[in-house]
């Protein structure tokens, strides 16, 4: 198996503690406090896995920079999870030979459940800063936590931007939205589109006009399901895609012109993800995708420690990467900033001290990275309504946030989004 071993140094920012400030700048740090990271580097998911990973760095050299975890340097063993059984493998590797009491990562929803698993069978405390699958925390494992929103959550925003803000501008009231449901059939995919639908019937009487799943590892061609839809005439396509089957299905819409008012996705997956940008150009030009904040984003819409701990991010990232955060890094950021705040407030990797002082934890939306806030469950799952998340849109090669618009200096372009040569 792959094997890496990362050491680092970190940036500036506050630390929020139970809605204080305490400032952390400038302390000198001592000894080494080291946490074990599990990511896809390589492998189907190694896109967005390095990027969550270049995430985790810049926000372990901010936390470096700031006096380390407990007064110590935050230091990091890295494995590469390619796969569920490697994942399994290397978080046992990790407990077992590296020695660590905490694990972070996996970016995946494949990936998740496995390896947390093992920490909990060991007894050690797992801490997912991204994966949704809706059945991660309700396994009763007592060590296993989740910063990030789950998927039912991500349906839940997607059906709300459609009734409150898409509706509205194509002069429709949500139960005359036509919408077909399309997905990759990961746990990841599923879970979204399975709360989508239960929103948009039971809440807004959206009307459903085709659901299909497929596997995306092996599919590589779309024109079949597209047909079908042309003949549906849906004006909302609710499709959930990683990197290729999210290209595919555009390049080959665009083949068979067929024109629908709006397509909304969820994640950093597929058309989430900057490497749709690049392989489409300004073809890309009008897909939303719920994400964490973009371009656009007013820092002055949060609270003031969650303005200064954006900035810091924003800046660091931004000066290792060229480029605004991505929703892998700022997943993973997010993620490991509160990690650190959950260790200086424990003090401790014991599993019940560090319970109990994620218990403890009450801050409201807008004080953390990305303008998140923090209550965790008993289940150790971070508050949906306290997971802030944004509906950002591709316009001119850059996914910009667009909504909620108090949060945004920017606005929604091509609803509907009209003749393919017309997005412009």
């Amino acid at each position: 198996m792959p094997r890496f071993v990362v050491t680092l140094v970190v940036a500036a920012l506050t630390v929020v503690l139970g809605g204080e400030l305490a400032t952390v700048g400038g302390q000198a740090t001592s000894g080494e406090y080291r946490i074990g990271v599990l990511e896809p580097i390589t492998g189907p998911l190694a896109f967005e896995g390095k990027r969550h990973m270049e995430g985790l760095e810049i926000v372990r050299d901010l936390i470096n920079e700031r006096g380390g975890v407990m007064g110590k340097k935050l230091v990091f063993s890295v494995a590469d999870a390619t796969d569920p059984t490697v994942a399994a493998s290397e978080a046992n590797r990790l407990i077992t030979r590296e020695g660590v009491k905490i694990i972070t990562g996996t970016f995946s929803s494949r990936l998740c459940g496995a390896a947390s698993e093992v920490a909990a069978r060991h007894d050690v405390i797992y801490w997912e800063s991204s994966c949704v699958d809706p059945r991660f925390n309700k396994r009763g494992l007592k060590h296993v936590y989740r910063t990030e929103i789950d998927a039912t959550g991500f349906g839940w925003y997607n059906i709300e931007f459609i009734a409150k803000h898409l509706a509205p501008r194509l002069n429709l009231k949500p139960n005359q939205i036509k919408i077909a449901f399309l997905s990759e059939d990961s746990s990841y995919g599923q879970g979204v589109t399975e709360s989508a639908r239960q929103r948009a019937k039971a809440e807004f009487g959206m009307q459903e006009v085709m659901l299909e799943y497929y596997n995306w590892q092996t599919l590589n061609d779309m024109t079949p399901t597209i047909l079908k839809m042309k003949q549906l005439n849906p004006d909302v396509v609710h499709h959930i895609s990683f990197s290729n089957d999210g290209v595919l299905f555009w390049r080959q819409s665009k083949e068979q012109n067929f024109l629908f008012k709006a397509l909304v996705h969820a994640g950093a997956t597929g058309y989430g993800g900057s490497d749709f940008g690049k392989a489409l150009g300004n073809d890309a030009n009008g897909v939303f995708a719920l994400l964490e904040p973009g371009p656009g984003f007013r820092l002055e819409a949060l609270r003031p420690e969650g303005q200064q701990i954006e900035k810091a991010f924003r800046d660091a990232v931004q000066k290792k990467t060229g480029t605004y955060p991505f929703g892998a890094h700022q997943l993973a950021g997010s993620g490991l900033w509160l990690l650190k705040l959950v260790l200086d407030r424990a003090q401790s990797d014991d599993p019940e001290k560090f319970r109990a002082a994620v218990m403890s934890l009450d801050l409201p939306v807008g004080s953390m990275i990305n303008g998140w806030g923090v209550k965790f469950s008993e289940l150790g799952q971070n508050a949906n309504d306290r997971v802030q998340h944004y509906m950002l849109q591709w316009q001119n090669g850059q996914l910009v946030t667009v909504w909620p618009e108090e949060f945004t200096t920017l606005r929604a372009k091509w609803i509907p989004l009209g003749a393919w040569d017309q997005r412009k």
